[in-house]
């Protein structure tokens, strides 16, 4: 089957699906080229710390909070024009982000009630990403909702299979255009024989555009459709407490890794945007191209055995980190490179957190299973609301030696969760899953 075919529709598709895909491509697009350059524009065009930047991260998934009120935007729009006016919105949060370096009158009370523990310009960003982030989740739940009665039963999955293809190859677009843009001098000469690096007044508008024109235009020709109540149970059972735990910590681990992993090597190491962005292209590119080899890895090894040493290798991973925090690891060393290759290899051992999902099948009922995946879900939105800020606050006190000792303290919970995992697996009558209730 060639790799193209994931992103082609048959003649019999409906039109508004075809326009969603397009939308998807443009929401990733979007999202990756924000969040792959927000550890450079925050560090070296704001000066902002590791605290500005947790609240960011913080405030950019406070949106999955407000996720309620799709449905009743649904009673009065319908999905084909919402999503175009979504991307448009998060269009607007990109583009508004290259201003962020001025301070707004309208948001003096904010600025006021932060003080000095938090810079002006993290609170102005953490505004835009907010609109971007708040688009992003309503779009997400939007397009889902018009796929599902939109096609029939028996095709719904492969649809949002080639749904997902078309997030992927958007969000490896965004990576690419930061990656090429960083590349690239842009410093212009001032009056006062100084100069001044526009990168990010190219790159935001750049990426942000499109969404706002795009949204617009699509938003325009869109065609009515009905809203998709659903309603789930949620079963939530003592048995999975492990589970909870593991789904949880493991989001938080990533967090840490990623993000704040980026935003260390640009703080210590004044890594350029370039190389930042070649870290999120290498990272996002490895999934793609790997992740069905991971899959097979995981049939034949087993989840339990992929878990542990997924988490082993997350702890050496950390312990480097923690390392280039010492005073003697100085900005030229040769470990930025080391952590560069850490950072973009990492993306290989969250292939490896689909394990979670697949082994619980192991302990739930048909029911249980779907009703845990929407918790699993939740708890990731959880960890993405209330790590940032933590691990931002820990800096304070403890600089990066408390967000990477708080990230080993996890990844070591994961580790001795994922042998109680397998143990109570082994408990299990003859391996079957346990009965409902």
């Amino acid at each position: 089957m060639s790799l193209f075919s994931f992103f082609t529709f048959d003649d019999k598709t409906d039109m508004k699906i075809k326009i969603a895909a397009n939308l998807s491509f443009l929401a990733c697009f979007g999202a990756a080229g924000w969040i792959a350059s927000l550890m450079n524009f925050g560090a070296e065009k704001l000066g902002l710390k590791a605290l500005d930047f947790g609240l960011i991260l913080t405030v950019n998934e406070t949106a999955v909070i407000f996720g309620f009120i799709i449905s009743f935007l649904l009673s009065y729009i319908s999905e084909s024009r919402l999503l175009g006016i979504l991307i448009a919105m998060a269009g607007t949060g990109i583009l508004l982000s290259a201003f962020a370096e001025s301070e707004n009158p309208i948001f003096g009370a904010l600025y006021s009630m932060f003080g000095s523990s938090i810079s002006s310009f993290a609170v102005n960003l953490a505004i835009f990403a907010f609109i971007l982030s708040l688009s992003i989740e309503y779009f997400e739940k939007t397009r889902d909702s018009l796929v599902k009665h939109s096609t029939e039963s028996s095709a719904t999955s492969l649809i949002m299979s080639k749904i997902s293809a078309y997030c992927l190859l958007g969000t490896a677009a965004g990576y690419m255009v930061v990656t090429i843009i960083g590349f690239i001098p842009m410093n212009i000469a001032l009056a006062d024989g100084s100069s001044a690096d526009i990168s990010y007044y190219v790159l935001y508008p750049l990426i942000g555009l499109p969404l706002i024109v795009i949204g617009i235009m699509s938003s325009k020709k869109a065609a009515a459709a009905k809203a998709l109540k659903e309603n789930v149970e949620l079963i939530i059972r003592g048995k999975f407490f492990n589970f909870y735990i593991l789904t949880f910590c493991t989001a938080a681990v990533n967090i840490i890794m990623i993000y704040f992993g980026a935003f260390f090597l640009v703080d210590k190491f004044k890594l350029s945007l370039g190389l930042i962005g070649l870290i999120f292209l290498l990272h996002s590119g490895l999934i793609f191209f790997l992740k069905g080899k991971a899959t097979e890895i995981m049939k034949n090894k087993g989840e339990d055995l992929t878990m542990k040493i997924r988490y082993i290798v997350t702890l050496v991973f950390f312990a480097v980190l923690l390392l280039c925090e010492a005073p003697f690891i100085d900005e030229n060393s040769f470990m930025k490179y080391v952590l560069l290759a850490i950072l973009a290899l990492y993306g290989l051992t969250t292939l490896f957190d689909n394990s979670i999902k697949s082994f619980i099948s192991y302990f739930a009922s048909p029911n249980e299973q779907r009703s845990n995946m929407m918790i699993y879900t939740k708890l990731i939105q959880i960890a993405k609301i209330i790590i940032p800020l933590a691990a931002g606050l820990l800096s304070l006190t403890l600089g990066f030696y408390g967000v990477f000792g708080l990230g080993v303290i996890l990844a070591g919970v994961c580790l001795f969760i994922s042998y109680k995992i397998y143990a109570a697996y082994q408990d299990t009558d003859e391996g079957k899953p346990l009965e409902e209730g």
